[in-house]
């Protein structure tokens, strides 16, 4: 019912090698990979960091033009 399935390797040592020059690449794929996400994340980061700081130079200017006409209807009245 049951088969057993043999695997002979002709040279053990020429496995070896193939295994291990298959590692090498696969660690080198993973290094691309690695880092061109980091790339992608760092992209993505400067996107939202430019734009959080383009809302923060907004709120400021309004808070100052909104300090300034108050100011400036403050000394109309005392002139």
């Amino acid at each position: 019912m049951q088969e057993e399935v043999k695997i002979e390797f002709q040279n053990e040592n020429e496995t070896i090698l193939e295994y291990e020059e298959i590692m090498q690449r696969l660690n080198r794929l993973d290094e691309k990979v690695e880092f061109v996400s980091a790339e992608i994340a760092q992209r993505t980061g400067r996107k939202i960091g430019r734009d959080i700081g383009i809302l923060y130079g907004i709120f400021a200017a309004l808070l100052l033009a909104l300090l300034f006409f108050m100011l400036k209807n403050y000394f109309s009245f005392i002139l």
